[in-house]
């Protein structure tokens, strides 16, 4: 069995953490974030959640709650939806709370311990060597994009949303002609609460902070914070209300459905970088790309789908197995991807690297099951040997036009999830990330060759911590429903098609005939305490036994009064 590790933090020192500082929260929508390398373990429990807000009533209304959001947390919401596939109610939970448990953790949301990731360029003959660079802007991961199309001198469409941070790379005419390869790779879940934690275990990244450079204060720049939308943005530019991925559920026409279900990217509604540039090369560029799940394939785009595309390399790890496919409509994948060797050692290493034979890694019996073995650093170090084999099979890098390959390491996200970012599983998973990325780096020197590539880095979402440490309440869905039944009348069921962290998509056939509305419905969320959220007062911690009278939610509104919302925040702010 899996074991999970509830450690927190001793009574008094949590109630103390209550106390302090009462007001941050709300007023600054986060803290400051953590400097690269700092060594204070306390700093992602500070950047997660410098207090707990104490609340015995709402602000007020629906529309007045949500106007009062710190303007930052809703313009993040705001750049997350498209009216066409978004929920039709939007829900905020006050911070720190998320929707999950006391032993599941998710991350999606606009708040800053969650948005705050690092991009890092690292090509020596492309990238200054400047360490840390703080933009007099606002950055967001729409800016990869245009910062790629740069490198590869093309021109991205002008709807696009992101800049190029040119601030990273050397002048053109300083550059070494092209890079031959570019190598752009997500740790999934690798935010900077997350980095910030184990600050020892990813030397290589911050040494090729300190060799390339490093852009400070980049946020995801959109919520839900989730890892289809996060990586579209990252592929296209621009932000999921342009291009169309807002959660790993959607709505698609009067159905709803999944972010690039059966593996097609129908619903990317954006070309991605890749989709523009290599039609510019009469597609002679090598593209390649290895996704964990399909939900990475915002980063590749849309292959021979589109037209004038052709079909590049898409390598999905399939959750059943430990196989690799394709859709093969649209992309092509090696016949000898399967066959790579690597794994069962990589798995034997994981096992005894304790000391001990016993089939599990860190006490988990997590390596005989192959969904769960890839959870593990065995699979971060076959993914590492596939894309490497891929890389040098197919000729990536090898002539004067640009290639790109793509890679998610989805394990820091998987562990996260399984035992939470401040356990000591995160930090051996980092290393061992950190470890492939050295592994990458000594490969693109050999095989392609010194200063002929980069690399970009960068994370799509932070985790959350402990809820018992960061004093966050894990808002249960279940007893949501309980209480819209009781509320209203009506089988919630039947009323919610679909449902994610602060998102329902409503049946309004069947809000029509119970005689209500979304702004009902937003009232509810808005009045929604800690006591009606319990499965029962039995099961709540004592921490929590003076904050049952505590609203768990800050804003809940119908999305198609996203714009009014906004108006009013805007206005707010203004002081007008």
């Amino acid at each position: 069995m899996r074991k999970r590790n509830a450690n927190g933090l001793t009574a008094t020192v949590l109630l103390l953490a209550l106390v302090v500082g009462a007001c941050t929260s709300e007023e600054t929508g986060g803290s400051p974030r953590t400097r690269p390398g700092q060594s204070d373990r306390s700093a992602s429990s500070n950047t997660s959640n410098p207090s707990v807000e104490r609340v015995t009533k709402p602000i007020g209304n629906w529309f007045e709650s949500s106007c009062a959001l710190p303007i930052d947390l809703l313009r993040r919401q705001r750049a997350g939806i498209n009216q066409s596939r978004s929920p039709e109610l939007t829900v905020v939970p006050r911070e720190p709370n998320f929707y999950g448990g006391f032993a599941a953790y998710t991350h999606s949301g606009p708040w800053d311990y969650v948005q705050d990731v690092p991009v890092v360029l690292y090509g020596p003959g492309f990238t200054k060597p400047q360490g840390e660079v703080r933009l007099d802007r606002r950055a967001t991961l729409a800016d990869l994009a245009p910062t790629l199309a740069e490198l590869l001198g093309i021109e991205l469409p002008p709807d696009r949303s992101g800049k190029a941070l040119t601030e990273a790379l050397l002048p053109p005419e300083q550059r070494n002609g092209r890079p031959r390869l570019i190598v752009q790779i997500v740790w999934d879940g690798g935010g900077w609460n997350v980095l910030n934690e184990w600050p020892d275990a990813w030397p290589r990244l911050e040494r090729a902070m300190g060799q390339g450079t490093s852009i400070a204060g980049v946020e995801v720049g959109s919520s839900p914070s989730v890892t289809p939308a996060v990586h579209a943005t990252i592929g296209t530019g621009s932000l999921p209300k342009k291009h169309g991925i807002v959660d790993i559920v959607l709505r698609i026409g009067e159905s709803m459905g999944r972010a690039y279900q059966n593996t097609t990217t129908d619903v990317l509604d954006l070309t991605t970088v890749a989709d523009i540039y290599d039609p510019q090369v009469g597609n002679a560029a090598r593209i390649g790309l290895f996704s964990f799940k399909n939900w990475h394939l915002g980063l590749i785009g849309h292959g021979s789908a589109l037209s004038g595309g052709d079909k590049d390399i898409a390598a999905i790890s399939q959750l059943s197995g430990l196989s690799i496919a394709t859709n093969e409509d649209a992309f092509e994948l090696p016949d000898y991807v399967n066959d790579i060797p690597g794994l069962e050692r990589y798995i034997r290493e994981t096992d005894i690297s304790d000391g001990q034979a016993d089939g599990l890694w860190m006490g988990h019996d997590v390596l005989d099951d192959p969904s769960e073995a890839r959870g593990t650093p065995a699979w971060t170090r076959y993914q590492t040997d596939i894309m490497k084999t891929i890389l040098g099979n197919e000729g990536f890098g090898r002539d004067n036009i640009t290639d790109l390959f793509f890679i998610n390491f989805k394990q820091i996200d998987d562990v996260g999830h399984n035992y939470n970012m401040s356990e000591p599983e995160t930090r051996e998973i980092l290393s061992v990330t950190d470890a492939a990325l050295a592994n990458t780096i000594r490969w693109l020197n050999r095989n392609v060759g010194r200063n002929k590539w980069v690399i970009m880095l960068t994370a799509d979402h932070g985790q959350a911590p402990q809820p018992l440490a960061s004093g966050a309440w894990p808002i249960h869905h279940s007893t949501i429903y309980e209480g819209i039944a009781k509320e209203f009348g009506v089988e919630a069921e039947a009323l919610i098609e679909d449902r994610r962290p602060g998102a329902y998509w409503i049946d309004e056939v069947v809000l029509e005939n119970a005689d209500l509305t979304l702004r009902d419905l937003a009232n509810f969320f808005i009045d929604h305490r800690l006591r009606d959220n319990a499965s029962s007062e039995d099961e709540i911690p004592d921490l929590y036994e003076q904050r049952l009278d505590e609203p768990i939610f800050a804003a809940a509104w119908p999305t198609a009064e996203t714009e009014r919302v906004w108006d009013c925040a805007k206005r707010r702010q203004r002081g007008d």
